[in-house]
């Protein structure tokens, strides 16, 4: 019975471990258009990443404050590398002009 009991409860602890899936941020893709930090849903005062996705087509991407004044502005390449983003305070404004399809992390 103890032994039962033993080989019971590890199978019980393994289990358990086995159902822990690990939370990784999912990125959030973005076409042309105008966004605010309400629409992004990102997390204030954080640095995300973006990157274009898009084969063949360039993206800019331009950053307002609250007081409507330039912040960033980035202009993406075909298939870029990721760029660190200012990070978004509420009230700041994101334009993507371009066709291609820009991700957010």
């Amino acid at each position: 019975m103890k032994k039962f009991s033993i080989i019971f409860s590890i199978l019980l602890f393994l289990s358990f471990n086995m159902l822990i899936v690990p939370s990784i941020a999912q990125p959030k893709s973005f076409k042309e258009g105008f966004y605010t930090t309400d629409h992004l849903n990102l997390s204030p005062n954080t640095a995300h990443t973006v990157q274009n996705n898009s084969p063949n087509e360039y993206v800019v991407v331009v950053i307002f404050d609250s007081n409507q004044i330039v912040q960033q502005l980035i202009r993406l390449d075909p298939q870029s590398e990721k760029y660190i983003l200012v990070p978004m305070q509420t009230g700041y404004k994101m334009v993507i002009v371009g066709n291609g399809e820009v991700i957010i992390s």
